[in-house]
C-alpha cells in the first residue's frame, strides 16, 4: 500500500512538471492576445494645404491616410478655435482603397483654427485621431467699422460714411468734415493684420480745379503720400504686417472746395 501511494504522489509531481510550461505558456499567449487587442488602434496622419488661409478666398484641404486602409468607411473632420477644448464635426469623407482621404473646409471667421482628423471605431479597432493641425484664418474687413482712436474733422461714425467717385458709391469712407480744414484719423491694428488696400480719389462734390492729398503713417513711418485732382483714381495696397496703429491725414482745400476721399479701406486682419 505504501508503494502504490509513493507511485501516484511521484506520477502527480511529474504531471505538475510537465503541465507547467505549458500552462504558462497559455497564459503568455492570452496575456499577449489581450494587449494586442488593447493596441488594436486605427493609425491617422493627415496635413493641411496651407497653414494661411484668407476667407472667401481659400478653402482648407486636409488629406490624410488611415492604417489599416478601412476603404469605403468613413472619416470626420474635426475642428475648434485656439484655446477651446471641445471639438466641432465640419465634414466627413469617405477613405479610399489605398487608404487615403481629402477633406475640405471654408472657415467663415478670422482667428486661429485648429484641425483634426477622426476615424470612428470598426471591424474590431478602436478610433484613431490625427495630431493636431493649426491653420491661421485671416478676413478682409472695413477699417471704418473698426473702433477709431484720436481724430479731427472726421466723422463720428466714420463706416456710415459713404463717398461717390466717378458716379461710384464706396461705403465706409474716410472724408474730411470741412473743407480746408485738416483731418485726421487713427486705428490701432494691435500687430493681427497684414495688409491694408483702399482707392484714394477727390469726391465728386469736390469743385474744378480742386486739389487734395492723403497720407498713410504706420506706426509713425510714412507708407502713402498721395496728391490727388480731380479726376484721379488710385488704387492702393499696403503692407501693414506687425503694424500696431496706422493713421491717415487728409489735405484739402476750401477755395476750390475739395473732398479727399481713403475710399472703403480694408484690412486683413485674424482679430
Amino acid at each position: 500500500m505504501k508503494r502504490i501511494t509513493t507511485t501516484l504522489t511521484t506520477l502527480a509531481a511529474a504531471a505538475a512538471v510537465v503541465a507547467g510550461p505549458l500552462a504558462m505558456t497559455a497564459t503568455t499567449a492570452q496575456a499577449a492576445d489581450a494587449g494586442a487587442r488593447k493596441a488594436a488602434t486605427y493609425k491617422v496622419t493627415a496635413k493641411v494645404n496651407k497653414d494661411v488661409v484668407t476667407v472667401g478666398e481659400d478653402v482648407v484641404k486636409v488629406r490624410g491616410k488611415v492604417t489599416p486602409r478601412a476603404a469605403g468607411q468613413e472619416v470626420r473632420l474635426q475642428q475648434r478655435k485656439e484655446g477651446k477644448n471641445r471639438w466641432k464635426g465640419s465634414g466627413k469623407a469617405t477613405i479610399k482603397r489605398n487608404g487615403t482621404f481629402v477633406l475640405k473646409d471654408k472657415p467663415s471667421l478670422a482667428g486661429t483654427r485648429e484641425y483634426r482628423v477622426l476615424k470612428p471605431a470598426g471591424k474590431g479597432l478602436k478610433k484613431g485621431t490625427s495630431p493636431v493641425l493649426s491653420v491661421d484664418v485671416y478676413k478682409w474687413e472695413k477699417l471704418a467699422d473698426r473702433a477709431k482712436g484720436a481724430s479731427a474733422n472726421i466723422p463720428a461714425y466714420p463706416g456710415l460714411t459713404g463717398a461717390m467717385i466717378g458716379s461710384e458709391y464706396y461705403d465706409a469712407s474716410l472724408m474730411p468734415v470741412e473743407s480746408g480744414t485738416p483731418a485726421y484719423v487713427e486705428y490701432t491694428l494691435g500687430r493681427l493684420c497684414t495688409d491694408l488696400r483702399a482707392t484714394y480719389a477727390l469726391d465728386d462734390r469736390s469743385e474744378s480745379g480742386a486739389t487734395g492729398a492723403v497720407k498713410l503713417l504706420v506706426d509713425g513711418a510714412t507708407k502713402v503720400d498721395q496728391g490727388l485732382v480731380v479726376g484721379q483714381v488710385v488704387e492702393s495696397t499696403t503692407d501693414v504686417t506687425d503694424a500696431f496703429r496706422l493713421r491717415y491725414e487728409l489735405t484739402s482745400t476750401a477755395t476750390p472746395a475739395s473732398k479727399p476721399v481713403v475710399a472703403t479701406p480694408e484690412v486683413r486682419c485674424t482679430k
